[in-house]
């Protein structure tokens, strides 16, 4: 009986063991289904912007721009603007182009996906393209850091993009870059059409256009229309004659500079160039006291603030004009002082600025290429004027006295050939061969403004 029961109850143990996971399978809740993510929505691929411009997109929760009633309108001038990309140095423009177009009639079936896909691609094609217009330019003295052409990055870019009142508008002023460069691409995309290829003019030009800003307050020197443009609010209120840097016979072409002027200096000194001083080295040496003293020079220790006047007969000028040995030479203020009665300085390696003149003759020359690189006015009242809001002149006689500009005025010293006039583009003479591809730096020879430390061609 005992061994009966034993056998039932292993029999019922084996059963339990055997039918308890089943039962407790029975219980359980079924596992949830595993989600499918949707495919992730991309930008453009083979772009560097594209993971910035997918994270902008995710933080704004896929809220559109261009693909809404008020955006709509600017699609197809991105995409007629993306066609003709590569002259703004963007050469995958109308691949892009095709592609988004794709992409956005896709979007009109409704489908958020494509809709989203769209949009950003929208946006990357922007960001690309605003990119490449504001690419670093190395044919240029940057005198000023803060002026130095580069790159926004792409957040910015999109925030700029999506704050903008008009998505249109502000497409517009952006890839217009200033009234020079848009009127100097449409001659060379005209120029493209007709022949397949754009000139080396326009091109180079358009190039050198690229560094003006299209709005604000800033002086613009055209070295090639030997002029120089007042601009406040992006539009010019006023211009002038100057005197340029003479390549042909003294090799010293003004070179590309952009920097900023923060004050003028009235009753101004004019530090004499080494090669000038080599020049009247022969005739000083004949009467150093006489001829000194008739054309108001004096020779200087150094460039420091109070240098010391130092007697023209401790000099070995013939030494100085064999260039054996160096001599630092200045002109006192006065009538015959080639800085005139005031200059402007601004930063840059080559010690170019903007100065006044005696030498009033040349203003009325139809070639004003006569300097040694600086960059003579006509009217330096009117500049000073435009500068600092108000009339600026000398107090008293001593020389060298620095006046503060309110705020810093951006300078921008370039070569354009050609130029948006009232009835067309004009032309100017490539008086300085730079209008030919190639040219070292864009137009800077090695050579230009070999001049004394501290001291200035005029």
């Amino acid at each position: 009986m005992m061994r009966a029961s034993a056998t039932l109850l292993a029999a019922m143990a084996s059963t339990m063991i055997f039918a308890s996971p089943a039962e407790a399978k029975k219980k359980q809740p079924p596992a949830p289904p595993v989600p499918v993510r949707p495919a992730p929505i991309l930008a453009l691929p083979g772009s560097a912007n594209a993971s910035a411009v997918n994270y902008f997109y995710e933080r704004r929760q896929e809220a559109p721009i261009w693909l809404t009633s008020a955006g709509t309108s600017a699609v197809a001038d991105l995409l007629e603007t993306l066609r003709k990309a590569p002259i703004d140095g963007l050469p995958q423009g109308p691949q892009y182009a095709t592609q988004i177009e794709a992409m956005v009639q896709r979007a009109q079936t409704g489908d958020a996906v494509a809709r989203n896909t769209a949009e950003r691609a929208l946006t990357n094609a922007w960001v690309d393209y605003v990119q490449a217009l504001q690419r670093p330019n190395t044919n240029v003295i940057w005198g000023d850091p803060y002026l130095t052409l580069k790159p926004n990055a792409a957040d910015r870019i999109m925030t700029l993009l999506a704050a903008a009142p008009s998505v249109k508008s502000h497409l517009q002023t952006v890839s217009a870059v200033n009234p020079y460069y848009s009127a100097i691409r449409e001659v060379a995309l005209a120029e493209q059409a007709a022949s397949g290829r754009a000139s080396d003019k326009a091109l180079l030009n358009l190039e050198r256009a690229r560094i003006i800003p299209g709005t604000g307050k800033f002086i613009l020197v055209n070295a090639a229309e030997q002029r120089l443009h007042m601009f406040q609010g992006g539009q010019s209120v006023g211009s002038m004659k100057v005197v340029v840097g003479d390549a042909d016979k003294l090799g010293l072409p003004t070179p590309i500079i952009a920097s900023t002027m923060h004050y003028a200096i009235a009753n101004p000194y004019w530090h004499v160039p080494e090669h000038l001083i080599r020049k009247f080295a022969p005739s000083i040496a004949k009467d150093p006291v006489g001829y000194l003293k008739s054309r108001n020079y004096e020779v200087i220790s150094d460039f420091s603030e109070h240098p010391q006047v130092l007697s023209p007969t401790s000099v070995d000028w013939k030494a100085v004009a064999a260039g054996t040995a160096k001599v630092i030479l200045r002109q006192r203020p006065g009538g015959q002082n080639s800085m005139g009665k005031m200059k402007f300085p601004f930063p840059n390696r080559e010690g170019i600025f903007l100065h006044d003149t005696p030498t009033r003759e040349y203003f009325a020359l139809a070639n004003r290429a006569k300097s040694n690189g600086c960059i003579r006015v006509e009217d330096y009242r009117g500049l000073a004027h435009f500068a600092f809001g108000r009339d600026v002149t000398a107090m008293g006689s001593d020389p060298e006295q620095h006046i503060a500009a309110p705020r810093g005025v951006p300078v921008y010293v370039t070569y354009l050939t050609m130029v948006p006039g009232a009835s067309g583009m004009e032309s100017f003479a490539d008086r300085y061969g730079w209008d030919r591809p190639g040219a070292m730096a864009g137009g800077m020879p090695a050579t230009t403004g070999a001049v004394l430390a501290g001291g200035s061609p005029n």
